[in-house]
């Protein structure tokens, strides 16, 4: 995320981080939740980042998709921004999909293996 600098009537927040398949609701309201908690908090924004900021030793997201739900399913904000019946059957359908994904043969694995084993 970020909020470039300019003119003010240019100003806006650039989200780069949802994909596509991302649900634009919740997506929304995580971000606007989280904006909402640093307001009510008295929270300050970090420095800004200048230069590259890939050689920085910067909080990451998570990298895969069980990661992601576990990091969901624990942060400390979530209880503040979504209903923790929401949080927690968002949390278990999540988990159920990827465990229907992990139960799948890819072509790419049957193509793969087909000869090793």
């Amino acid at each position: 995320m970020r909020i470039p600098g300019g003119n003010p009537k240019a100003r806006r927040i650039e989200h780069r981080v949802a994909g596509a398949d991302a649900n634009p609701y919740l997506v929304l309201a995580s971000i606007l939740g989280a904006a909402l908690i640093g307001i009510e908090d008295q929270r300050n924004p970090p420095p800004p980042v200048t230069g590259r900021a890939y050689s920085e030793r910067l909080p990451k997201l998570p990298a895969d998709w069980a990661s992601a739900v576990n990091a969901f399913e624990d942060g400390f904000m979530i209880p503040r921004i979504f209903d923790t019946t929401l949080q927690s059957m968002f949390v278990a359908c999540k988990r159920q999909e990827i465990a229907g994904f992990a139960s799948q043969v890819t072509d790419l694995e049957f193509s793969a293996y087909l000869e090793v084993v």
